[in-house]
Formats: C-alpha cells, sequence, structure tokens
C-alpha cells in the first residue's frame, strides 16, 4: 500500500475525465516566480483538502537543473503558524519547459497531458509508489501545466552518470516487472482503456519522420560515440523505423513508464528495503512493449560491466514476475529476444534527446553522452541490429514511406552536415 498524505486530491484540466466539484482554483503558472505563498495556499486548500493550515512563509528553490531536460522543478518549503502543522512540510512543483526544443517536443509527443493524466487517472492502480499529487492543472494547449507533488527527498537517488548497483539495479526490474505484469495484454480495459499508445499506426510515420529530423544533428554533435557500424545502424533504423513499431505493437503490451532511468528512481535509505522504491516523472508513459523499460534501463542506467554480469538474472526474475501475474503464452526465450529487440528502440530516445534538446551545463552532457556510450554497447553486445525490420514489400505503402523517408533524408542530411 502506497504511503499518502491524509489530504485529497484535486485535478483540473480541460481534458481530465473524472468530475470534480467546481472550484476556483489558482491560476496557471507561467513561471517560477507565480508560485507565491497565496497560490500555494489555495492550490492547497481546494475542496477536500480545505483542514489545511495557512502557510506563513513559502521558501522556493530550483532543483534537478542538471537533470531534468523536458521541465521545471521548484522544491517548496512550506512553514504554517506555531501549533498548526497540517500540511506537508515541503512539496516539488513541476512546471512546463522554458526551452523552445523542449516545447516543440512536447507538442509533437503529448508528454504534459500524459503526465498529468497519469497522476490524475492512474497512479492509484499502479504497483509501483509515485509522489503523491496534491494539485495538478493543465491547458487546453498543452504547452503549460503545474504539478504539486509529495517530496520524496527522505528517500536515497543514485546518480545517472554514476550509475546503478546491481543490487538497485534487479531492485527497479522486480518492481517494474509487478507494474507490466498487472498489466499485461489487459490494455484495452479500464483504467488503461483510451490511454495514449506508443504504438498506434497513426504515431509510426511521425515517430519516424521525428527521428529522421534529429539524426543529423545527433550525428553531427556526438558522432564521436558512434563506430561506423552504429552510425549505418541509426541511419538504416531511421527509415525502417516504423515498420519496426508496427513490429513490436504485434507482440505483449503493457504500461510502460518509457523513461525507466536511474535518475527517475527512489530508493530506499539503507538499500536494504527492496520494496522501498518509487518512480516520478510519467511524461513518456504509455501503452506498449514492457521489455522495452527494461531494455532502456539496462541499456542507459546500468554500467556496461554490472549490465554483463546481471543482465539473465535480471531478465529471468522478470519473467517469473509478470508469469505469476498472469502473464501467458509468454516462454523465457520470448522474453529475451524481445528484450534484445527493444534494446534497438532505445536508439530513438537518445537520436531526440541528442539531436533535440539543449545541454547547457557540463553534468547534463556527460550525463547524456555516458548514457549514450552505455545504450550504443548495449545494442551491439546484444546485436540488437538482426532486429532491423526488413524491406516491405515493393508496391506497399510502407515500402513507398521508406523509400521517400530515405531520398528526404539524405537531401535534409546534406542541408545540415
Amino acid at each position: 500500500m502506497k504511503n499518502r498524505p491524509d489530504t485529497v486530491i484535486i485535478c483540473q484540466s480541460a481534458t481530465f475525465e473524472r468530475s470534480v466539484d467546481l472550484v476556483i482554483k489558482p491560476p496557471l503558472p507561467e513561471n517560477p516566480a507565480d508560485i507565491t505563498l497565496e497560490w500555494m495556499q489555495r492550490a492547497l486548500t481546494l475542496e477536500g483538502n480545505s483542514d489545511v493550515s495557512p502557510i506563513k512563509q513559502l521558501t522556493a528553490q530550483p532543483i534537478g537543473e542538471d537533470v531534468g531536460l523536458m521541465g521545471r522543478l521548484l522544491r517548496c518549503h512550506l512553514a504554517y503558524d506555531e501549533g498548526q502543522s497540517f500540511g506537508p512540510r515541503s512539496v516539488i512543483v513541476k512546471l512546463a519547459s522554458s526551452d523552445p526544443n523542449s516545447l516543440r517536443i512536447n507538442r509533437r509527443l503529448r508528454l504534459y497531458q500524459r503526465e498529468h493524466a497519469f497522476y490524475c487517472r492512474l497512479a492509484s492502480h499502479v504497483p509501483i509508489r509515485s509522489p503523491y499529487l496534491f494539485y495538478g492543472d493543465l491547458d487546453q494547449s498543452g504547452q503549460r501545466f503545474v504539478l504539486v507533488l509529495e517530496d520524496l527527498s527522505s528517500m536515497a537517488t543514485a546518480d545517472q552518470v554514476q550509475g546503478a548497483t546491481a543490487s538497485q539495479a534487479l531492485t527497479a526490474i522486480r518492481m517494474i516487472a509487478r507494474m507490466h505484469g498487472r498489466f499485461w495484454n489487459r490494455v484495452d480495459r479500464p483504467p488503461l482503456s483510451g490511454f495514449y499508445d506508443n504504438t498506434r499506426p497513426k504515431v509510426r510515420p511521425l515517430a519516424q519522420l521525428f527521428y529522421l529530423a534529429h539524426l543529423p544533428a545527433m550525428l553531427n554533435n556526438f558522432g564521436h560515440l558512434f563506430s561506423e557500424p552504429m552510425r549505418k545502424l541509426a541511419e538504416s533504423f531511421g527509415v525502417r523505423l516504423a515498420d519496426y513499431v508496427e513490429d513490436i505493437a504485434a507482440g505483449p503490451r503493457t504500461f510502460t513508464h518509457s523513461d525507466f532511468r536511474v535518475d527517475n528512481m527512489f530508493f530506499g535509505a539503507d538499500d536494504q528495503d527492496n520494496d522501498e522504491f518509487a518512480v516520478v516523472d510519467w511524461q513518456a508513459s504509455g501503452l506498449g512493449s514492457g521489455l522495452y523499460d527494461v531494455a532502456y534501463f539496462m541499456g542507459c542506467s546500468v554500467p556496461t560491466e554490472i549490465r554483463r554480469q546481471i543482465e539473465h538474472a535480471a531478465l529471468e526474475e522478470y519473467y517469473r514476475i509478470i508469469l505469476d501475474m498472469g502473464a501467458q503464452e509468454f516462454s523465457l526465450a520470448d522474453c529475451w529476444q524481445l528484450y534484445r529487440k527493444n534494446m534497438l528502440a532505445i536508439l530513438f530516445a537518445a537520436v531526440i534527446a541528442g539531436g533535440g534538446l539543449d545541454f547547457g551545463s557540463e553534468r547534463r552532457l556527460r550525463l547524456f553522452e555516458q548514457s549514450a556510450r552505455r545504450s550504443l554497447t548495449a545494442i551491439e553486445d546484444l546485436d540488437a541490429a538482426e532486429f532491423l525490420p526488413s524491406r516491405r514489400p515493393m508496391f506497399s505503402r510502407a515500402n513507398a514511406f521508406s523509400t521517400v523517408s530515405a531520398g528526404a533524408y539524405r537531401i535534409y542530411k546534406t542541408v545540415r552536415m
């Protein structure tokens, strides 16, 4: 059972599907400076939260500036009148990014809508702890949002650059297996029905074009990370990405976090309580292949030597858990093959980030380069290139799209590089 503060949540959004009482909500903030004491008091004392004590003082500090790329985070320390302290001592406030490139990516991938929907619709159904949501709001465009979240600072964090320990990695795999097993091949039922589908047919060609648009910048900025075979694979994958997603969509499906990396994880402070685990940053969550979360985490967040040592044991434990939770007609060999196949997919996340985001600090740059190096090594180690789709029939629509994409990419690359 999740630990929840004794406060009731109110979500506000034009797209939120749950009915709520009509309340006067605070204005949607555009900047951290808009998070004032008065704003916080209104956010925390909406209908159902009226017992929260009057806030005497609010102190806000930016956090995660060297980690988060798609949003701005504030830790707000709250002080109450003496003898009146019913309310959180600190909260995390999440706002939209101020970076135009990040906002452009959000607009195309609907990241803020997905995270808002997760906290308002799904969090209570997911068997992984996430921060308690005190208040959420989202505008019609999906480009501005705010979340007021539980502060998990009492838990331990890990460093993405350093990478997860073997113990942390196995804990993360066990916990994500529970989530995947809970929804394994049940994505068309409540509470998931209608949630964002990462593999739906409409998304596939757009994802391919999006990837190809960012690939020249990725290779130009971070080409030193690619071996020659990996560079060729990245380009070949780009012109067949829609076919690849179609192949993935034909396999088992579940609910995925889709940014399952160690910077988004919190562990028990003594590293011994394996059930003390929480995950933040659900912006990319959606329906897809559960083994993507596993491949993305193992490929990006686990140091290469540790990954090689624990890989098979981690996959065996993952398989046992999803089987115990009801997965059927899925063998351990299928699990291992789908893990290898999904390792190829982490090229998409790397290219979009490396070709589209602003790495405005040395740590952000080191974080990305370390993750990309691990990912590219894992793709080669597991021979994931084996799962590059073969060309579709000559006169098929898929083959025509691939051919046109390849030609457009060659022109675009010449212009950009």
